[in-house]
């Protein structure tokens, strides 16, 4: 029997046979790339180049030296401020009164000794007054005179009993009140002497005018000002100085007194003094939390000059609000060394050249001791310095004892200073 298929049933079978085909195409190219893949890895393993280990040579770091000696002299204790007198006073009158006459050095800001009569007021009706207690205490005092004698008189007369003992207790009656008379009119006597006194104003001490308030003819009241006045001859610099660096100063806080110097820059040209501390406040200063210490100046008229170049109108004098620079002298420690403060390591150490040959040689480390920091250098005490070894002034980004290192400070030294 013949079976004749519908042509709904023959477009099926043939679309299954394409899609059997198609996936049997891609299975084919898969399997084909997977297996010439392997080949290919067989063939790069089978012909691969065998790279021997060889060891890298590490570049030599470049630093740069330097020689450092031994600091015998004491530590520097370096601060600023500004010049001012010792001792600075408001010159007032103890009284009121018109300004008769002035002292040539107040009219001209000139120069005075202790003891000058500095200010003249008038003083008419005080002297005045100091006259007539005079010639009253001196009348009173011709009456006591002449009531003693009487007295005297009386008592040999009354041991012969010519004169009564009333007549003696009368003289002594009037010997006591005239001698009390006499000292109410001594004590008025100085009071009166004082009102003339304070009508003068007398220099405390040798020094010069710095400003003159008032002139001859001004009416001024008790305690009004009438001129500054300074001591000329005796400065100062009040200077901040913090705790650690006040432990370096010897006798800060007994009576050694420790030296120092000051310079100032005037006009182009730096004037040296020498100095010393003078005293030193007792307490910090709350917000700073450092000390005062004044440093006064000596040989005011007698700077040295720093300078080659010299100036025609002579030497200036130390003046008032100079900016000023000090160094006191510390203490003096052994094996102390100064070394730039960017040659200290973390952990307080330095690191030395070790020279093998030439320029040459290897890192060492050297521990020490920081005492003093003065800007940029740090003095610093080592027990046993590696005599021989420069100080290595260079950062390196890693550093091991040991690596080696090559001086370009030595190599520049061979090549006459040129590298």
């Amino acid at each position: 029997m013949i079976v004749v298929q519908s042509g709904s049933d023959m477009k099926k079978m043939l679309q299954i046979a394409l899609t059997v085909l198609r996936e049997s195409f891609w299975i084919t190219i898969a399997v084909g790339c997977v297996y010439g893949g392997y080949l290919g890895f067989q063939y790069l393993g089978d012909n691969k180049k065998v790279v021997e280990i060889s060891p890298a040579e590490r570049p030599i770091a470049l630093v740069e030296t330097l020689d450092v000696e031994l600091f015998d002299q004491p530590l520097p204790v370096r601060a600023e401020g500004f010049i001012r007198p010792f001792r600075q006073v408001s010159l007032s009158a103890p009284s009121g009164g018109r300004i008769a006459a002035l002292h040539p050095a107040i009219l001209n800001l000139g120069t005075f000794s202790k003891g000058d009569v500095l200010v003249q007021l008038e003083n008419s009706s005080e002297r005045a007054s100091l006259s007539q207690t005079v010639a009253n205490s001196e009348a009173t005092l011709a009456r006591l005179e002449l009531v003693q004698a009487q007295r005297v008189r009386t008592e040999e007369l009354r041991e012969r009993g010519v004169a009564s003992q009333q007549a003696l207790d009368q003289i002594l009656g009037q010997e006591a009140e005239i001698s009390a008379s006499l000292n109410a009119l001594i004590a008025a006597q100085a009071s009166a002497r004082i009102a003339v006194d304070n009508k003068s104003i007398i220099a405390p001490f040798n020094g010069a005018v710095l400003e003159k308030v008032l002139e001859v003819g001004s009416v001024v009241g008790s305690g009004q000002s009438v001129a500054e006045i300074y001591t000329h001859k005796k400065m100062e610099v009040v200077i901040p100085v913090r705790e650690a660096e006040a432990a370096l100063i010897p006798g800060l806080f007994g009576e050694g007194v420790a030296a120092a110097r000051v310079t100032v820059d005037f006009s182009g040209q730096s004037y040296q003094w020498p100095a010393s501390v003078t005293r030193i406040d007792p307490a910090l200063d709350p917000k700073t939390r450092t000390l005062s210490v004044s440093v006064g100046l000596h040989e005011i008229d007698n700077p040295l000059l720093l300078n080659s170049n010299t100036i025609a109108t002579g030497n200036p004098p130390a003046l008032i609000n100079a900016f000023a620079k000090v160094e006191v002298q510390g203490v003096l420690l052994k094996d102390t060394y100064a070394v730039p403060s960017i040659a200290i390591r973390s952990g307080d150490q330095i690191w030395v050249f070790d020279n093998d040959e030439g320029d040459r040689g290897t890192l060492k480390t050297v521990d020490v001791t920081p005492v003093h920091v003065d800007g940029e250098t740090t003095y610093v005490t080592v027990e046993n310095w590696p005599q021989g070894l420069r100080l290595i002034r260079t950062s390196l980004a890693a550093s091991t004892p040991g690596m080696a290192l090559r001086d370009i400070s030595i190599a520049t030294l061979a090549n006459g200073g040129m590298e």
